[in-house]
Formats: C-alpha cells, structure tokens, sequence
C-alpha cells in the first residue's frame, strides 16, 4: 500500500512554516522528498520520520 503523498504547502501547514523553508529543506536532502514537474511531493511516513528525527536530535541537544 502506498503512503499518502503531500504537496508541499501541506507540509509547510504542518510545520507552521513557508513552502519555500520545505522546499529548502528538500533540496538540501534533509527532508526527503521528489519532484513532479516542478512541484515537490512528499510521502506522509517520510515527513513523519523527519519529524522524529529532530524530536531525537533536539533531546541529544538538551540533554
């Protein structure tokens, strides 16, 4: 079964930032996405992973 895939402003609604920080964020290859055209596309289990990758990442931090 396939993962559900989001557009990017989906993603920036669920950060709470800019389409343009996501598309940074995958053009750099931190959050893994592909393009469509010219539209970045981003599966729902990828941006769930980005988003416990930086719970771990920030706990190291205070820790």
């Amino acid at each position: 079964m396939f993962d559900e895939i989001l557009e990017a402003k989906e993603v920036a609604a669920m950060f709470k930032v800019s389409v343009r920080s996501i598309t940074r964020l995958a053009e750099k290859g931190e959050l893994v996405g592909f393009k469509v055209g010219d539209l970045w596309r981003f599966q729902r289990s990828d941006v769930e992973s980005y988003i416990e990758a930086q719970k771990r990442k920030q706990q190291r931090e205070t820790q």
